[in-house]
């Protein structure tokens, strides 16, 4: 049995939603309060979202258990055969996590603590809004990130691209969300991000 906690609206837990839906894996999802994450200190070391357990195994990072999602159901398979191709896929998920996701974290980092910089959170919104442009490259010629089929590479971005187009709901006070949308908009200039989006939106998910 394949258990995954969460907190509402977490973008790395869609993530996990999203492969485990395209593989057709059942999930069992536990809630917790995002102001109270004892349990999952208790559980997995750290409070943060998703922890997986699975057959035992207690794993978080969301792309690690996207990993471990894979060896459990190969097919429809997220990551190539092909060691060269897996190399570029996993330098893509790590500048992604490591540099692409820093700007919009330090902007609501900044803003938590007060008001901002004017200077500084301009900087940053550019530093990210510099890099979508890369995107659109990406998706010269091809439906997903990588290729023809839905892969690694789209579970690992969409989650936090989709804010470029789609709104954050009432019910959604995450700052961080809200940070995306102010990053990543307009994306006007950008119409095969934005049908990536839409693409990628109707998937299913666990």
């Amino acid at each position: 049995m394949l258990r995954v906690h969460r907190i509402p609206f977490s973008t790395n837990v869609e993530r996990v939603a999203l492969a485990a839906g395209a593989k057709g894996i059942e999930v069992v999802w536990v809630d917790h309060d995002p102001a109270d994450r004892a349990q999952l200190r208790d559980l997995s070391g750290q409070g943060l979202v998703p922890v997986a357990e699975i057959d035992g195994e207690v794993i978080f990072d969301s792309m690690r258990i996207v990993e471990r999602l894979e060896a459990l159901e190969p097919e429809p398979a997220l990551y190539p055969a092909d060691p060269a191709e897996r190399a570029r896929l996993d330098v893509f998920v790590e500048w992604f996590n490591l540099v692409w996701k820093g700007p919009p974290n330090e902007l609501d980092e900044a803003l938590a603590e007060g008001e901002p910089d004017p200077a500084t959170a301009e900087d940053l919104i550019a530093r990210t809004r510099a890099w979508t442009p890369i995107f659109e490259s990406m998706l010269t010629g091809r439906p997903f990130l990588t290729g023809d089929a839905f892969g690694a590479a789209d579970v690992c971005a969409f989650p936090f691209l989709k804010y470029a187009v789609a709104r954050t709901l009432d019910e959604d006070d995450e700052s961080f969300h809200r940070v995306l949308e102010t990053c990543l908009k307009p994306a006007d200039a950008y119409p095969l991000l934005r049908d990536w989006v839409g693409r990628v939106d109707a998937l299913p998910r666990a």
